[in-house]
């Protein structure tokens, strides 16, 4: 079993443990480390389920990496990573105690923690967001008022659909000048790539690079966290109860997975090829190496374990949630998310 090394940042141990305070968290049980060998206590139970929110696209590769390369065996635990349905569906799964963790985007659990779910954050792998507007080159949108005189197609109630009249606001776009074609996810992949629309709403680390070979050519890109508009995404999520029950294995998860999350990043063909063998009939190879160098691009962890959540992130999130009708009664970005399971140095 593996011990558990501790990051090495400006000579203080950050974290609950050490007693230099905890950024975020809510009154969950700690991990218990030994201060002289950073090694994380037994793992309470060693079998747990993790349930993603979709079936396999490049973004996932990092927890069957973690499979593969044997990171989830070298910290004690045998996790079984489940394919799902939707972010809504998993927090549900999560909160009922169906599935130990789940990956969601940071909008459902927001909802859920004010709906009194009994779920908290633990982890974020994409601190910065990969929601963007594609276009077609030659109607270009490069900024938010090249919207102006465009049509944008849309998913019906998606995230972007919802904060979509708030960003209009913020950045002094006419909205009455704006043609919004809200429908279904494949109808409006359909619109776009026909030209029926000039633009589409997407995540970058998802259907951009399907589009993009679809299509041939690159697209123009505007990235929404480049005005403000930053959600973060591929968070874990956690049962309270279970969290409470089970730190060490919590704290040796997050750990295992920022091996993972480092070694993905650093082996991306060793990682499309693991992908490729696991889901050969839904892999195209080339479409997730270049998922994963997108995701590479807003996976930006300095100093500290892939996944940590920066508060600040978070309380942007909620002001944009809060913003757009999404959430209505906010509390503060502690409530939402806790940072005690990763350990620092």
């Amino acid at each position: 079993m593996k011990r558990f090394i501790p990051y090495t940042v400006a000579g203080c141990f950050l974290g609950l443990l050490a007693g230099c305070g905890n950024e975020g968290g809510s009154s969950l049980a700690n991990p218990t480390v030994n201060a002289d060998t950073g090694e994380i206590g037994e793992p309470e139970v060693e079998d747990i389920t993790l349930r993603l929110n979709w079936r396999f696209k490049g973004e996932f590769a990092p927890f069957y990496v973690a499979q593969e390369k044997g990171f989830f065996e070298e910290y004690g635990l045998n996790v079984d990573v489940l394919e799902g349905n939707g972010s809504t569906s998993v927090m549900q799964t999560v909160a009922q105690g169906q599935d130990d963790l789940g990956i969601t985007s940071t909008v459902e659990p927001a909802q859920g923690v004010e709906e009194g779910m009994p779920i908290t954050m633990i982890a974020t792998y994409m601190n910065s967001s990969p929601i963007m507007i594609a276009s077609h080159p030659d109607a270009p949108v490069e900024t938010p008022t090249d919207l102006e005189g465009k049509s944008i197609a849309m998913a019906i109630a998606s995230t972007f659909t919802n904060i979509f009249p708030r960003f209009l606001e913020e950045e002094n776009v006419n909205a009455s000048e704006v043609e919004a074609v809200q429908v279904e996810a494949s109808a409006r992949n359909g619109l776009f790539l026909g030209k029926e629309v000039d633009a589409v709403a997407i995540f970058s680390t998802n259907e951009l690079p399907v589009f993009e070979k679809e299509l041939g050519y690159e697209l123009t890109s505007l990235y929404l966290s480049e005005y403000q508009f930053d959600l973060a995404g591929l968070t874990v999520i956690g049962n309270n109860q279970f969290l409470n029950d089970n730190p060490n294995t919590a704290a040796r998860f997050l750990a295992a997975m920022d091996e993972a999350f480092r070694y993905t990043l650093e082996h991306i063909d060793e990682a499309v090829a693991i992908s490729a063998e696991r889901f050969p009939d839904a892999v195209d190879e080339e479409i997730v190496r270049e998922q994963l160098t997108l995701l590479e691009e807003i996976a930006q962890f300095d100093s500290v374990p892939f996944g940590w959540i920066a508060e600040e992130n978070i309380a942007e999130t909620l002001t944009i949630l809060e913003g757009s009708g999404l959430i209505s009664d906010k509390q503060e970005a502690e409530a939402y998310f806790t940072n005690e399971f990763f350990q620092l140095d």
